[in-house]
């Protein structure tokens, strides 16, 4: 079997769809992968690394040292700097290279310009047509680096349907401006996930997953709190993750009284941790606020299909692409902002026949994204 080589480059704060390609690749036994990373600019460093792979086996690593001193658009030169260093350095050409973000892509496309790999895949996390960032110059420089990547990668990989249908209609990028497109959408490891039935999960229980911001509305969750312990008192919110809104998050939980029931769990490293925590949940949530929230309607949520395949069933506001879909297939059901509502269907969905029937439905569900379908036909030439 011939080894093929690919560069897969990534900006980084939580595992993402790279890691699970990775880990695809490493397993197939003929890729030699370069992984490199780096760290977003509002992470707690600015470091960037690598990792190297050759069928299957880590062959070399190296992370820099931290740049947060640096003021951002020094950053992004450094990120320039070490793409292109380490790609050239650890082979003469590569197959294929894959920027998982505007920024990388264009990173890769400067290097197929240079002869140093020969196509280049856009695999777009997100689309954002309007305030991505509070500063306007981002906002504008983010456009034309997202159009740059759609008009000149040899192929496009978009997270959702909708994505392509929104740059139509928003940005005024046609179907037909795309060298070769395709869907390839957040996918789980099902084989790896250990499924607890109602009897053996922790009742009483709702999971949140996320990076804690404003707009993910953790906060409708604790202020339906005290409505909830009206009729399940021993009942907990296991929240998962960190950020910047994590103090205010805690601050609103001691201002309301409930903070004995919110189990602030941190950033759990290990994935195969992390769903375990997800799969012994009774319930999952995805509380997106609609007005504050202007990329998830576009992409495809990991999370939520990660609380799926954990087969939890969810609660979710209507704000990605197949929220509806997910109470039609019966494995969750879609919510409002208002705290009362989240509160009223939480204690619905804490009973076992309902319950139960979900988790099922949810694992079905699940098996239509399983990641070994997902890379093989994205992969396929």
């Amino acid at each position: 079997m011939n080894t093929q080589s690919i560069v897969i480059v990534a900006h980084k704060y939580l595992t993402q769809p790279d890691d699970d390609l990775v880990v695809y690749l490493n397993s197939q036994n003929n890729w030699r992968v370069l992984h490199i990373c780096h760290s977003f600019p509002d992470a707690p460093d600015r470091r960037s690394f690598y990792r190297l792979y050759d069928r299957g086996k880590l062959v070399a690593e190296l992370q820099t040292k931290d740049y947060r001193a640096w003021p951002e658009p020094l950053v992004y030169l450094k990120e320039m700097f070490f793409t292109i260093k380490w790609t050239v350095q650890m082979e003469r050409t590569w197959n294929r290279y894959i920027g998982m973000d505007g920024l990388c892509v264009f990173f890769g496309n400067l290097l197929r310009s240079f002869g140093k790999v020969r196509s280049t895949v856009f695999w777009a996390m997100d689309f954002v047509p309007q305030s991505r960032f509070k500063s306007q110059i981002k906002n504008l420089v983010y456009g034309v680096i997202n159009k740059h990547g759609c008009l000149h990668a040899d192929e496009i990989w978009d997270l959702s349907p909708r994505m392509a249908d929104a740059r139509e209609q928003l940005a005024g990028i046609q179907r037909t401006d795309y060298q070769r497109h395709r869907v390839v959408p957040y996918g789980v490891w099902l084989s790896r996930i250990l499924h607890y039935s109602y009897n053996e999960c922790e009742k009483d229980t709702l999971v949140f997953m996320g990076h804690l911001l404003e707009k993910q509305g953790v906060q409708l969750v604790i202020e339906a709190i005290p409505k909830i312990l009206e009729s399940a008192p021993n009942f907990v919110f296991k929240i998962i993750g960190d950020g910047n809104y994590r103090p205010t998050l805690v601050n609103l939980a001691n201002r309301v009284g409930v903070a004995a029931h919110c189990r602030f769990l941190g950033k759990i490293e290990s994935v195969e941790q992390l769903e375990q925590e997800i799969a012994r949940s009774a319930l999952a949530i995805a509380p997106y606020i609609k007005s504050l929230d202007t990329w998830t309607a576009y992409a495809d949520p990991g999370k939520v299909k990660t609380y799926l395949a954990c087969g939890v069933p969810v609660l979710i506001t209507n704000v990605p692409w197949n929220a509806e879909e997910i109470e039609r297939r019966g494995c969750g059901k879609v919510i409002t902002e208002d705290a009362q509502e989240i509160a009223k269907i939480v204690l619905q969905l804490f009973d076992q026949q309902k319950n139960q029937t979900m988790r099922t439905k949810a694992i079905s569900y699940a098996t239509g994204f399983d990641y070994l379908n997902i890379f093989r036909s994205a992969l396929c030439e």
